[in-house]
């Protein structure tokens, strides 16, 4: 049974056709992802689903007994609303109807004429919407999607973004909805809250309509792919690694045909030419000719499938770091108290470090305490030979936004103007996109502004903190493609498992108070669950013998110690938070 029916489906803003008439359906159980770029109408055509924009044509159907659920933007509440007010509204039917059934039951204990075949009704219908399951539910889901008690006691205007958007979709799921539409669901949700996401949406007994950029997520939740592109949509079977397969072998097969078409074409043309010439005086001819041009009109042509280009350039190092690019050991790090205590480690060059852990445990905070943009509360950190690092923030930044981008180039870099359109270019900023200023970005534009920055200025160390944050799928595959051949030393604080299971030799995952090091990819690492999910996945040959060098490099560093400290460079040294120099240490020791 279709739990959506869309037909010829029309949406304009202003004189811009945004939708044009879509046609699809979604049936009873499905999970169905709806990607595209960034505009394409994604939003505002789950809007439209959930009754919440008018539309201009076409029709939308969705039984009238459904209850939907819209996780898209965030409501108000008065100040003095707490979080657990907020989720127990998802009762509020629940709640009359609860009432309901007390008012007849104190009227069956005073004597009074009841109707019992409604009290009999009413019950039903009590338990069937899981009247009396609520406190298991609710205990569930605040659990599941990490809302400690201490937060629930918190009025929900004080929260954070991200933890409004928890709490948002904590009280949607509980409100017994049929149909689920989840716009960026994902967003905010460290890792353990997005497996426990994907965990209960395959449990659901609805439907789901979900908007993400998150693939490993679509990957594990959805069963059908819905894309959406120049206002037309095109329904693909299978999660998104099957639509991508599916469409890169459809793009293939129109490639190889239109070849042939054209071959064909060609091959007629030239025929009809030469018949023409023939055929003068003979009338036969020409009017084979003739015929042969209008067989050659009546050919509907072959229409390939747009590509999107892949990333052009590499990253031009001035010069490699030494081999050992970082000596951690015991370091504390933190603001007011320790987030992070006695942890040690030795980074060496060329390891791609993944760093994971809940909300909140101190993930960036290690990474600024590196960075020493941020002083340690203890310990010592020691830097290696020729690191020139490069820091990509949650938030970017220019320190010229009026600047243009071929002007941000010329000044930054020293190169010629051909040199900066050439490298502009690489990165998909060509023609007037050049000239537009810095300010005007969207997040990813400002993403490969940045990595073009890097790419051209030396770096060998690369710190990324949630690179793919507010990416749509194209730009986090342009990120990629940006540090796919960067060959030296990367550190990145992530909750993208697409992205760290494509990039990660080794995981740190920080915990309460400690970090647990974990040499090898993100398939090696974790629980038994989550290596199980990750076996369906391919890994690159490059990824896996990296890893496997490196541990051979960690396997042998107890036969190899007193060679590695001697050749470890006296460096900048951080001490309890206060930087020194020219310190040195007797002796190197891996992390445990």
């Amino acid at each position: 049974m279709a739990e959506i029916t869309v037909t010829g489906l029309q949406k304009f803003f202003g004189e811009h056709h945004i939708l044009r008439n879509l046609s699809f359906e979604v049936f009873e159980r499905e999970r169905v992802s709806i990607i595209g770029p960034n505009g394409c109408g994604k939003t505002t055509l789950l809007k439209i689903l959930a009754g919440a924009l008018p539309y201009d044509g076409g029709s939308v159907s969705i039984p009238k007994n459904r209850r939907v659920g819209l996780l898209e933007q965030l409501p108000d509440y008065p100040p003095d609303v707490t979080v657990r007010e907020v989720l127990w509204q998802a009762f509020a039917h629940l709640d009359e109807m609860s009432a309901a059934l007390r008012a007849l039951e104190q009227d069956m204990a005073e004597g009074k004429e009841v109707d019992l075949a409604r009290y009999a009704t009413l019950q039903t219908a009590f338990e069937t919407a899981g009247g009396y399951e609520t406190d298991m539910r609710y205990a569930m889901m605040v659990s599941g999607l990490d809302i400690p008690p201490d937060m629930q006691q918190r009025p929900f205007m004080s929260l954070s973004g991200g933890e409004k958007t928890r709490v948002n979709l904590a009280r949607i799921m509980l409100s017994g909805t049929d149909l689920l539409l989840l716009d960026e669901p994902t967003n905010h949700l460290d890792v353990d809250a997005i497996e426990w996401l994907e965990g209960y949406l395959k449990s659901f007994k609805g439907a789901v309509v979900i908007i993400s950029h998150d693939r490993y997520f679509l990957d594990s939740a959805t069963t059908r792919t819905l894309e959406l592109d120049d206002g037309t949509i095109t329904s693909w079977p299978g999660n998104y690694s099957v639509y991508v397969d599916r469409k890169r072998e459809l793009a293939e097969q129109l490639e190889a045909a239109k070849k042939r078409q054209d071959r064909e074409i060609e091959r007629l043309s030239f025929a009809v030419e030469r018949m023409k010439g023939w055929g003068i005086g003979n009338s036969k001819l020409m009017k084979r000719a003739f015929g042969m041009e209008k067989r050659l009109e009546r050919i509907e042509r072959i229409q390939t499938i747009r590509r999107e280009h892949k990333m052009r350039n590499k990253f031009s190092t001035a010069e490699r770091s030494g081999n050992e690019v970082y000596y951690i050991e015991n370091l504390s790090a933190g603001y007011d108290r320790p987030l992070i205590e006695g942890f040690e480690a030795t980074i060496f060059r060329g390891e791609r470090i993944a760093i994971v852990g809940p909300n909140g445990c101190g993930k960036t905070t290690l990474l600024l305490t590196l960075l020493r943009e941020l002083p340690a509360l203890r310990g010592v950190i020691y830097e290696g030979v020729g690191v020139k690092g490069g820091y990509l923030p949650q938030t970017i930044t220019f320190s010229r936004p009026d600047r243009t981008l071929l002007d941000t180039l010329l000044y930054e870099t020293h190169a010629s103007t051909q040199q900066a359109r050439d490298r502009l270019a690489a990165f998909g900023f060509t023609g007037e996109e050049v000239f537009k200023t810095v300010s005007v970005l969207s997040g990813g534009e400002k993403t490969r502004l940045k990595l073009c920055l890097f790419m051209n200025t030396g770096v060998n160390t690369l710190f990324l903190d949630e690179p793919t944050n507010h990416l749509d799928i194209l730009a986090r595959e342009w990120l990629e493609d940006a540090v796919d051949d960067f060959s030296e030393t990367m550190l990145f604080v992530s909750h993208d498992r697409y992205f760290i299971h494509r990039f990660a030799t080794r995981v740190w995952e920080v915990t309460a108070g400690g970090v647990r090091d974990f040499i090898g990819t993100y398939e090696e690492y974790g629980p038994p669950s989550r290596k199980s999910r990750s076996r369906g996945r391919k890994t690159t040959s490059k990824r896996k013998s990296c890893a496997a060098s490196l541990k051979k490099r960690w396997h042998g560093l107890s036969d190899g110690l007193p060679s590695l400290t001697r050749s470890f460079p006296p460096r900048r040294t951080t001490m309890c938070g206060s930087p020194s120099w020219g310190a040195r240490k007797s002796s190197l020791k891996p992390s445990c």
